[in-house]
């Protein structure tokens, strides 16, 4: 009998412990997500509670430093911290959060890129005599479980072989029929074989077409060939082809501008380029609208949608990153270059059909409600709003966006946002 007791109480302390741990852990989460949104600013003008945010920052990503570097942490992650507390303040349609990039270097954050564009130049633009086809409204690959799960490529410079799978996936289910989680592996290690080149220093997702096309069409299956955030030796020759019904022959640049990425997004995934700034790297959810580029791209995606007011993206920093893993550019703007070297794979049947049980699909589906406000003018004032025939070239600046059903207004305000008490439709928790 005691030692029946005695069983039956560590058996309750393992509980215990286990229960006090997970209690532990989901505080965290919800305390750095939650002042990420609200309370930040007020955080930050206390010391002793910024140095609280950043220790449970660091046990939420399993952080330890010593003394020196620690310091040395904190300064950037305080300067991160004040970043996003002001780029929340902006008013956007975007939001912003501490993330895992929140403490870290410029070399560091550098790692999780690897677009290599050396030797790239922009797609050619779409010539005024090219007709092109008219894409339905909306087109949102998720919704249509043709997009595989988030996926994450770690501290490897191997965007450009996520963007080239996720390029072809959806793309391959749309023709088979199939979603089929594709190795980027086979391309890391494979690729740039026998070049003297490291994958994770960066590449081009059209030399992963390439190399599927002088390779007999020919991709993995994730798997069959597991991802590692390292390149090591090609080992495709051991590797199933799980190209079973379609094989790669080769790929296809879009035309340069929206309108052509829009119309090419309309019948299938693509792999897409862009410039990654600090704005980027904090985002969190909404649409997004950057106005800080300054550079070349330096990052492959996989753009796998759109609707009127954003195209959708799918980032390869895992779920932990943006909305779970994905991010909304906003229509009718640059995004850093997202229109200007996007391509994705020509397939061609190959008789067979494809009898393997479909992948996994992504359970993410995108709110459509997210609208953006802006002036058409960039010189509008305040003092402007005074003038009826102004207005609607200042709507932002005069708190007009959500006069119209067009826009997804409800009142005053776009959807999602409420009036202010300094007249700026901002979301709620940003008043």
């Amino acid at each position: 009998m005691l030692k029946r007791i005695q069983r039956a109480n560590k058996r309750d302390s393992r509980h215990l412990r286990f229960y006090f741990k997970m209690k532990h852990f989901l505080a965290l989460c919800l305390l750095v997500s939650y002042v990420a949104a609200e309370d930040l600013r007020s955080i930050l003008r206390s010391p002793k509670e910024t140095l609280k945010l950043y220790s449970n920052f660091k046990a939420q990503e399993h952080l330890a430093f010593g003394a020196s570097e620690d310091r040395m942490r904190f300064r950037m992650f305080r300067s991160n911290a004040e970043f996003v507390a002001d780029a929340n303040e902006e008013g956007s349609s975007a939001e912003f959060a501490l993330n895992f990039f929140s403490a870290m270097t410029a070399d560091e954050k550098r790692q999780y890129l690897g677009l290599n564009i050396t030797g790239h130049l922009p797609n050619a633009p779409v010539l005024s005599s090219t007709p092109l086809q008219t894409p339905p409204a909306k087109k949102l690959w998720t919704n249509e479980e043709a997009v595989t799960e988030v996926k994450d490529q770690g501290k490897c410079g191997s965007c450009w072989t996520f963007g080239a799978v996720g390029g072809l996936e959806s793309r391959y289910k749309a023709k088979s029929g199939v979603l089929r989680n594709f190795a980027e592996q086979e391309y890391l290690d494979c690729v740039y074989e026998g070049l003297n080149r490291d994958g994770c220093n960066g590449g081009w997702p059209d030399d992963c077409y390439t190399y599927s096309q002088h390779n007999g069409g020919r991709l993995a299956a994730t798997k069959d060939y597991h991802y590692g955030p390292v390149d090591v030796k090609c080992e495709a020759s051991k590797k199933p082809n799980a190209m079973v019904a379609y094989k790669i022959t080769g790929f296809e640049n879009v035309r340069a501008g929206e309108s052509a990425n829009i119309a090419a997004l309309a019948t299938g995934s693509l792999a897409v380029a862009f410039e990654v700034t600090n704005y980027f790297q904090q985002y969190s959810k909404g649409i997004i609208k950057d106005t800080t580029c300054s550079g070349r791209p330096n990052h492959a995606v996989t753009a796998v949608g759109y609707t009127e007011n954003f195209v959708l993206v799918k980032n390869s920093w895992g779920t932990g990153w943006g909305d779970q893993g994905f991010v909304k550019f906003a229509r009718h703007y640059d995004n850093c270059g997202l229109f200007d070297y996007s391509s994705y794979p020509t397939l061609k049947s190959t008789g067979k059909q494809d009898t393997t049980p479909a992948d996994t699909a992504t359970p993410y589906r995108p709110s459509e409600d997210d609208v953006v406000c802006e002036d058409v003018s960039h010189y509008c004032r305040p003092d402007h709003c005074q003038y009826e025939d102004l207005v609607e070239y200042c709507r932002k600046t005069c708190n007009k966006c959500g006069d119209d059903s067009d826009d997804g207004g409800d009142g005053d305000c776009p959807s999602g946002t409420v009036m202010c008490d300094d007249g700026v439709c901002r979301h709620e928790h940003m008043c």
